[in-house]
């Protein structure tokens, strides 16, 4: 099931897919120059106090041209407060298109868009440095079905201080508030809407909507589409074997810096190697794909990569653990999964196990296989099965599930 890296390398290879496709570049134009750690630019930097109330928009800008959506009409980069990891009030960036064409009645039904894995660089945020090419190809997609669509950068990517990694709830509370603060664009949209994401997106997604209603009862939340959720991190930091290869180990120093920005208890330091440190700067300052590259080329094993065997033993991990897993309980709403049976990143499995959790909740929960598909199958492969899902919900009809089907599929049968 795990491939020839075993259980930590399935981990380490799911982190390394949370991004696929190549962005379309740093922009240039009203955004400013680059920063490493100190915003991406200066629309990103607010000097001001942030509003205690979340979802409130603080400035917006057109997106660059290479930056906009070919079936959007008009492409939008945003700056509006939330809350943070910690609780307290942050300033989040992201972006926002206009389907074309004229508003149905009642406005443009929206989707929030939860991205997967860039980077924890400032100048990795989707709306300063473009999404990728196969999210362009899917958020295209639903912009010429008829959907508005907003997309958080998350926290910490774009704007001041360090990318809460993985943290389910700093990654929901960005979701939500960046759908309240596009209300505030005066475009014609509708207070219904729905979340979506792929990978660590599908877990932001997931994220969100166990507490999505709850957050903003002034809108009508409909239900949460999940392509590819990361699931059960802990399960993963169990086994280790030292002789394995750790081509992303780069890629595991940008989980451990989302560690070290939640979790005081968890000490980078304390867990890798002088040779694995020596990494960390890259880590901090590059995106995903140049991550992965330098990653390969330094061509450690884990032995040579970790102090610590296994990962889950080390100080503060299992506390972080518990702050990146997706809540069971607190759903209201329904939940549609697409996974790939072939996922070399994100287990199967795993996903299946989750879908019986929920189901066991009473959570109106539908998953999806797709034979063979790998990692960025379902939403290369699903689309017409996720709108069909969307529309429904969107239109008002009751939905369905198909949670006994699950539960054979975990039994085997």
């Amino acid at each position: 099931m795990y491939g020839k890296l075993g259980r930590l390398g399935w981990l380490l290879g799911m982190v390394a897919g949370l991004a696929v496709g190549t962005a379309h570049g740093t922009p240039a134009g009203s955004a400013g120059a680059p920063a490493e750690d100190n915003g991406a630019a200066p629309f990103y930097r607010w000097s001001g106090e942030v509003p205690a109330q979340s979802g409130k928009l603080l400035r917006s800008e057109v997106l660059e041209p290479k930056l906009r959506l070919e079936n959007a009409a008009e492409s939008i980069r945003l700056l509006y407060s939330s809350e943070g990891f910690n609780g307290r009030p942050v300033t989040v960036s992201g972006q926002a298109f206009l389907p074309r064409g004229t508003a149905p009645k009642g406005g443009w039904p929206v989707l929030a868009w939860s991205h997967g894995t860039v980077g924890i660089a400032d100048v990795c945020a989707p709306s300063f440095r473009g999404n990728s090419a196969r999210d362009i190809t899917y958020l295209n997609k639903w912009l010429a079905a008829g959907y508005a669509i907003v997309a958080t950068d998350y926290e910490g990517l774009g704007t001041p201080g360090t990318h809460a990694y993985l943290h389910c709830r700093s990654e929901a509370n960005g979701n939500v508030d960046a759908v309240r603060a596009a209300q505030q664009l005066g475009w014609p949209l509708s207070k219904n809407w729905l979340v979506f994401g792929q990978s660590q997106g599908g877990q932001g997604a997931l994220c969100t909507g166990a507490i999505a209603t709850k957050r903003a009862p002034e809108l009508n939340f409909l239900g949460t589409l999940a392509t590819a959720p990361g699931l059960n991190f802990m399960d993963r930091f169990s086994v280790m074997n030292p002789a394995d290869p750790n081509p992303f180990i780069v890629v595991t120093l940008l989980m451990a810096r989302g560690f070290e920005t939640f979790e005081p208890d968890f000490k980078s330091s304390n867990v890798f190697t002088d040779a694995a440190m020596a990494l960390m700067p890259v880590a901090n300052s590059e995106c995903i794909e140049t991550m992965i590259n330098r990653g390969v080329a330094a061509k450690l094993t884990v032995g040579e990569s970790f102090k610590l065997f296994p990962l889950s033993a080390a100080p503060g991990v299992a506390a972080a653990a518990r702050q990146m897993e997706i809540p069971r309980d607190g759903w209201d709403r329904p939940v549609f999964i697409g996974q790939g049976m072939a996922d070399e990143m994100v287990s199967y499995p795993a996903t299946v196990d989750f879908g019986v959790d929920l189901c066991a909740r009473g959570v109106t929960t539908s998953i999806k296989r797709y034979p063979g598909a790998r990692h960025s199958g379902p939403i290369e492969q699903g689309f017409d099965d996720f709108r069909t899902w969307v529309d429904a919900r969107f239109a008002g009809l009751p939905a369905t599930d198909n949670c006994a089907e699950i539960r054979t599929w975990q039994a085997g049968k």
